[in-house]
């Protein structure tokens, strides 16, 4: 490998600590509603106008917005990019809005980081629930057709999505003809009855609870469990893994979905990264290995099968021992 240059080490170095800097000024423009006046082409006095906003700081605001490739400048006029057309503008199906709203809500509880580390607790407080919830849909309707393509369905007529959040997997699972039951506490409910409710899609009831303490239903097929375990710690996460088993018939199956992470916890960057975020938002969790997730569903009383990585996540299967 070549040798870096001190100036390349730098310029590395400054990358890591400016990184802020640029998010920053997306959230703020998410935030602003910035995109959704930059449709057509537009003058800075009409936008600053429409954003209720300083002139001299909305102009600032857009030319860096221009240097991400956000949005586009001619004669002193600003419209979106394609890029920030196709990913930023609610009309979009593939709108990142609300993910990028929930970040915000995060900004808060990281800005405290030094205290989570001192002190092992979490520092984040009050954030937009909604935002929460309809930014997870953001990111699994980009992923869902390819999640669920490879989870084994053949034999699964019932299927329980624990923690199923707004319903994106959910509904997927129905489209291809499970009946689907999706848990989650009333307030997420709510939530993902109204995406449902306008996806128009059929075959799923809803049940509402603590499924870390209440009934969970039992009977099903499949249980699904995307993207919950790492808010918890392995002792828990293995008792909510032997309530699953309880919850399936014979033959049943589980699939986990976590975000990936090597056994030494360090790589890729993403899954070392998101464990900060477990940090800052709860008391025991992290990210955790295959190796550690098949270890608890062993010890669980399922027979560990396949995993299968996906881009940042695996999956990861289990079937009741017979």
């Amino acid at each position: 490998m070549k040798k870096q240059s001190i100036k390349e080490e730098v310029q590395r170095i400054r990358q890591l600590w400016t990184g802020f800097m640029p998010a920053r000024v997306l959230l703020t423009a998410n935030n602003l509603g910035v995109f959704e006046h930059l449709k057509s082409w537009k003058g800075l006095r009409e936008v600053s106008s429409a954003l209720k906003t300083d002139q001299r700081g909305t102009e600032l605001l857009l030319n860096a917005l221009v240097s991400l490739g956000l949005l586009q400048k001619r004669a002193n006029q600003y419209k979106v990019t394609s890029l920030a057309r196709k990913y930023l503008l609610r009309e979009s199906p593939y709108y990142q809005g609300n993910i990028i709203r929930h970040a915000d809500s995060l900004w808060k509880g990281w800005s405290e980081l030094d205290t989570a580390v001192r002190t092992g607790r979490p520092t984040a407080s009050d954030r937009d629930f909604e935002s929460f919830i309809l930014g997870m849909h953001d990111i699994a309707k980009l992923k869902v057709k390819e999640v669920v393509d490879n989870i084994p369905l053949r034999g699964v007529k019932t299927a329980l999505d624990l923690g199923g959040g707004p319903g994106t997997y959910s509904m997927e699972l129905a489209k291809r003809g499970v009946r689907v039951t999706l848990f989650d506490r009333a307030e997420t409910i709510r939530i993902a009855k109204g995406i449902i409710q306008e996806s128009q899609v059929e075959g799923i009831e809803f049940m509402a609870g603590d499924f870390t303490t209440d009934p969970i239903g039992k009977g099903y097929d499949l249980v699904f469990i995307s993207q919950i375990l790492h808010a918890y710690s392995e002792r828990e996460s293995l008792r909510i893994l032997k309530k699953v088993r309880k919850a399936l018939r014979p033959g049943g199956r589980v699939v986990v979905q976590e975000f990936f992470v090597s056994p030494g916890h360090t790589s890729p960057l993403w899954g070392a990264i998101f464990a900060i975020n477990m940090l800052v938002n709860t008391s025991e969790g992290r990210t955790y290995s295959p190796s550690e997730i098949k270890n608890w569903l062993k010890k669980a009383g399922f027979r560990t099968g396949s995993s299968k990585r996906l881009d940042e996540t695996v999956l990861i299967m289990g079937k009741i021992c017979a």
